[in-house]
């Protein structure tokens, strides 16, 4: 499941890129399994749903549009529940844990993947500029420091949290292949569309990656944090 979120084009081409990666592992695994696999990829956009339908993928695979806090899914239908960068972006996370918990099957497991926007590290000779863009940015989801709270919300949703970590994005570099690039674009729309950061500032806060990254300066790191849970047998 997905969520429409502003960050969200940012990581796209990164998860299509791994769709084909995944694609062939489950085609290996199916292979050695007598139950066929089927794996149904959710998001509230329909635009990037169409995207996702028009590359080429397995019969297995599908998409469709949903959203995260009523899906459109049976009781117990899933054996396995994956939830990327969603529930930070809804105001009210326990409808989002209770529908993953609904449509997970006893002993099912779950992943959630948050990000704590507190928690990002982006170089700039510019710190009071730097921590006023990204103090705005905030703004963009309903929880921007999820994953603080994630733990006690799993298991009073009714999950066993088995495990939990964090999986870095770090960037040395500013370049079209980067996470952060991409990121910094969207950024400067949202905050620019606020109007608590001046023109100046943010064109300034935009303009100095370049520079950075020519001077071998650039350096940019941020968090997700991974929680796995599962659904009781009883």
């Amino acid at each position: 499941m997905t969520a429409a979120s502003p960050d969200r084009r940012a990581i796209i081409t990164e998860a299509l890129h791994k769709i084909d990666e995944l694609s062939a592992r489950l085609e290996i695994a199916e292979k050695a399994d007598t139950e066929p696999i089927a794996v149904v990829g959710i998001d509230i956009s329909h635009d990037l749903v169409g995207l996702c339908d028009r590359r080429k993928h397995s019969t297995w695979l599908s998409y469709e549009v949903g959203d995260a806090t009523k899906l459109n899914q049976p009781d117990a239908s899933f054996d396995v529940v994956v939830c990327t960068q969603v529930a930070e972006y809804i105001a009210d996370v326990e409808v989002v844990l209770s529908e993953a918990f609904r449509v997970l099957k006893p002993d099912g497991r779950t992943i959630f993947i948050t990000t704590d926007w507190d928690a990002l590290v982006w170089f700039s000779d510019d710190a009071k500029r730097m921590a006023a863009v990204l103090k705005s940015w905030e703004a963009h989801c309903a929880h921007p420091r999820l994953p603080r709270t994630m733990p006690h919300r799993l298991q009073n949703a009714g999950f066993r949290l088995y495990d939990a970590f964090v999986y870095s994005l770090l960037n040395l570099s500013y370049d079209d292949d980067s996470y952060s690039k991409g990121l910094s674009t969207i950024i400067e729309k949202f905050v620019g569309g606020r109007g608590d950061v001046s023109a100046s500032d943010l064109n300034g806060w935009l303009s100095e990656f370049e520079r950075l990254n020519e001077a071998g300066r650039y350096f940019f790191s941020s968090n997700r944090y991974i929680f796995k849970a599962s659904r009781p047998a009883r």
